[in-house]
């Protein structure tokens, strides 16, 4: 009797054993054709602490809505160099890295472009980044960047994007100069809120304090030309206060020319 119950024992043993390693095989069978394929997207922007120009939302729709959508088919099918491109034509984003994980996961991580300045002109805004590459403006997020404004030279057409050439890539390379020197000197940064040009190619400021219009001239000798007017407000404004002049002309050598208020046509020069 005893021998029978062992016996009987052995054999529902034997089977729960059998029944237990043809589960445990076809889960792991459909664990290794579920990471055969692209079964999803992550989507990871490196700098959105800083900027907010896409979201991963809209990256996985271009994905998505894309001839090279992976998702559904074999991972090793997956064309990671162009959905790179792709990204990468979208003109806010300057990098995209794409990789596929071992669990079916496509991986993508966006770089954006760095505005250094907002450029308005007849045909709508613009970002110009710091390599020189222009792109639309967006309504979704405002980068905080100085805007310059008046009789801009470069012929920007509704929804441009990308890097001018001839004289009109001169001038962006000449007014991104002039960015990045405010971008390195916060005070400065903080106190030019709007820049124009004028139709003779003149810089001109405009400041937080006070309201003297700064005829900066051209984009030349950046660093000289600020210690002038920072000479200006250290040592002219304390003498003969905020109101007596209207105008600041950095343009001259070893002067700065300064415009009463009372009577546009009297200057003072006051050499440095």
């Amino acid at each position: 009797m005893i021998k029978r119950i062992v016996t009987y024992c052995l054999i529902a043993f034997a089977v729960l054993l059998f029944c237990g390693y043809f589960a445990a095989a076809s889960y792991l069978s459909a664990q290794g054709r579920k990471g055969e394929l692209c079964t999803g997207i992550s989507v990871t922007i490196l700098d959105s602490a800083a900027n907010r120009f896409v979201s991963p939302e809209e990256i996985r729709s271009i994905i998505l809505s894309s001839d090279i959508n992976p998702v559904g088919r074999p991972r090793t099918e997956t064309q990671l160099d162009l959905i790179e491109e792709l990204l990468e034509s979208r003109s806010a984003i300057r990098l995209s890295d794409a990789s596929v994980s071992m669990d079916g996961i496509l991986r993508v991580k966006v770089t954006q472009r760095r505005p250094v300045l907002r450029v308005q002109t007849e045909k709508g805004a613009f970002y110009i980044d710091d390599t020189g590459y222009i792109f639309p403006w967006v309504n979704t997020f405002t980068s905080y960047v100085p805007v310059v404004s008046g009789h801009i030279p470069v012929r920007l057409e509704e929804g441009y994007r990308g890097v001018p050439e001839g004289d009109d890539r001169q001038w962006v390379e000449q007014i991104i100069s002039l960015a990045q020197y405010l971008d390195r000197h916060p005070v400065w940064n903080a106190q030019i809120q709007q820049i124009d040009v004028e139709e003779n190619g003149d810089i001109v400021f405009y400041n937080a304090i006070g309201d003297q219009k700064i005829i900066f001239g051209a984009i030349d000798d950046i660093d000289y030309k600020f210690a002038k007017l920072r000479t200006y407000y250290l040592e002219i404004v304390p003498v003969y206060g905020w109101e007596r002049y209207s105008g600041v002309n950095l343009k001259f050598s070893d002067q700065i020319v300064c415009t009463l208020r009372d009577d546009n046509k009297v200057k003072n020069s006051i050499r440095i």
